[in-house]
């Protein structure tokens, strides 16, 4: 999830997000938004800055540190997806990547919960 969240963060353009923006963003409660950026932050990929306009609001700078992490796990992924598709046709991955996103919006619609999570 640190992953995902510096990946985020590196894409992000404009202001920074505050906390209740990865918290609608990645679909979490904000006592795990507090966690991942703790830890983020111990490891010096992050810093908080107070927002321009109003000061109770705490943006999320991603840092040198945290963009060259994102980078680098990125190009991780790139090369394991590349290694996992070397085989397959335009046409296959073209398929493949309407299937994902079918996937995705199913998962979107029932609230991107688990079922299994929620009991039923």
């Amino acid at each position: 999830m640190q992953s995902f969240l510096l990946g985020y963060l590196n894409a992000a353009s404009g202001t920074p997000p505050c906390q209740h923006d990865i918290t609608e963003r990645f679909n979490i409660k904000h006592s795990t938004a507090t966690g991942l950026l703790a830890r983020l932050c111990e490891k010096g990929f992050v810093e908080f800055a107070a927002d321009r306009y109003d000061g109770r609001i705490k943006r999320i700078v991603i840092t040198r540190a945290g963009r060259d992490a994102a980078e680098q796990t990125k190009a991780r992924l790139d090369g394991m997806e590349e290694r996992l598709t070397s085989n397959f046709s335009p046409e296959d991955l073209g398929t493949l990547h309407a299937l994902l996103d079918k996937l995705v919006e199913n998962a979107m619609r029932s609230g991107g919960r688990c079922r299994d999570r929620e009991g039923e």
